[in-house]
């Protein structure tokens, strides 16, 4: 076997190797010994069947299997020579020479060589964490208001009610909405629906939401609405809309007082109780947020410090995962199909920004993990399992059928759940340099799903 290596980069390598006649030789004959113990053709005992016979019929089985053995051991020796930590096969080919040798020509991405910087050394900010009365009290009106009751009343709608009404747009030249907007029917029409008055939050039609204050039982009103440039329908974009707006039903919002029957349906003692427990819960969801800060600070960190080469194939699959994720992330917003496929363009232009820092970040923590022997287990992996049916909201079944049918989707998965705890460790590694170890200790005990750690870059 010859060999001539060329540096197409750093990271990319090209290898052409010669397979010399006499070795292809050999090669075959092991493959025409294979197929004589098996092969079955009429008139011949099985293990008896001329070879002449047999390279007539399977001339073609036989090179596919011989082109097969002698790629992979060269390729296999190729690498271990070089010492070569691959990352992906690119491209490969093999071609017979007139001579009778065979010419096997393959292009690799290598991992990048790099010297780690000082990840247990990171200055993350760790201001202290306060609950205040507000923040409990602001808590305490969101249950009330979980818990409301809704009375029907017959006066015209006040601020805060829920109003049952139907609508219907046309835009100025009197197109009907419905007509253009199929996909979304709610910004078109809708015969009976709920909205609560002036709530600036819903994600209703804003202007009808703010229009239908002081309207009565059975009384009807032209609503405008003008549509931003950027807005997410093209065909609704700068245009102004007229919708017909009926009043069938209004109910006031009735809120619970803080009294005993309130504190038994809750299943607490009191009030105290009460603000005791949220405080907690508040708290917790501080220092998760804290805790996700952190995690981007030293993320970023690590794209800072990243200054070696990647391969391109790292970053093509790094794009193809940010595009999947941006268009699944659109389609769970409620944007139709055709509307994301539309703005696909705009999606890839995202997605290929986004693709080059997750690529270095993944790099660092690969050899983190590699470092500190970091692995995930059978049971962290179930919970990824579980985190991303519920995110696409299909069942964990639905879930671990597609791992099976697809192993680089089940390879990723297991890859970011590796990377979400190196991250983890990498984040605690720097918290218990606290003197009193305390902050550390909370962290550690905060249930926080073990992620994708690049979900915000």
């Amino acid at each position: 076997m010859r060999s001539e290596i060329k540096s197409i980069s750093s990271v990319r390598k090209e290898a052409i190797v010669i397979i010399e006649k006499a070795t292809i030789q050999r090669e075959e004959n092991l493959v025409l010994q294979f197929f004589s113990r098996d092969v079955k053709i009429p008139g011949f005992r099985k293990g008896k069947v001329p070879a002449t016979l047999i390279k007539s019929r399977y001339a073609k089985e036989l090179e596919e299997r011989v082109d097969k053995n002698v790629s992979s051991k060269a390729y296999d020796d190729i690498v271990k020579e070089n010492n070569w930590d691959i990352f992906s096969l690119v491209k490969f080919n093999v071609r017979n020479t007139p001579s009778g040798d065979k010419e096997l020509a393959f292009i690799v991405d290598l991992k990048p060589e790099f010297d780690l910087f000082d990840y247990k050394n990171i200055v993350l900010e760790e201001p202290e964490i306060e609950v205040n009365e507000a923040e409990i009290g602001e808590a305490i009106e969101q249950i009330r208001h979980h818990y409301a009751d809704y009375r029907a009343v017959d006066r015209p709608v006040q601020r805060g009610d829920f109003v049952r009404l139907q609508y219907a747009g046309r835009l100025e030249d009197g197109t009907k909405m419905i007509d253009i907007v199929l996909q979304k029917p709610i910004w078109a029409e809708q015969t009976n629906t709920w909205e609560e008055a002036g709530n600036a939050n819903s994600p209703g039609i804003k202007a009808i939401i703010e229009g239908i204050i002081a309207m009565e039982i059975d009384g009807e009103k032209d609503i405008e609405m003008d549509f931003a440039a950027d807005f997410e329908i093209p065909e609704l974009q700068c245009k102004k809309a007229i919708y017909h707006v009926k009043i069938f039903e209004i109910r006031e919002k009735i809120l619970p007082n803080l009294d005993a029957e309130f504190f038994e349906k809750l299943k607490i003692k009191d009030l105290e109780e009460l603000k005791t427990r949220l405080g907690k819960d508040i708290r917790n969801r501080k220092m998760q947020m804290q805790r996700f800060e952190q995690r981007e600070t030293i993320v970023q960190k690590m794209i800072d410090s990243a200054t070696f080469e990647i391969p391109e194939s790292a970053e093509q699959f790094e794009q193809i995962y940010v595009l999947r994720n941006l268009i699944e992330r659109q389609i769970h917003e409620g944007r139709q199909l055709e509307m994301v496929q539309n703005n696909r363009e705009k999606l890839y232009e995202e997605a290929q920004e986004i693709a080059r820092d997750r690529a270095k970040v993944n790099f660092i923590l690969e050899k983190i993990a590699q470092k500190e022997n970091i692995t995930v287990s059978e049971r962290e992996i179930d919970q990824m399992i579980i985190q991303e049916a519920a995110v696409r909201r299909i069942s964990s079944d639905q879930l671990i059928a597609e791992l099976k049918e697809n192993s680089e989707r089940n390879r990723d998965l297991h890859r970011r759940a590796l990377f979400g705890k190196t991250l983890d460790f990498v984040l605690l590694s720097n918290l218990k340099k606290d003197a009193s170890g305390e902050k550390a200790a909370e962290l550690t005990g905060i249930e926080i799903p073990m992620e994708d750690p690049l979900v915000n870059i």
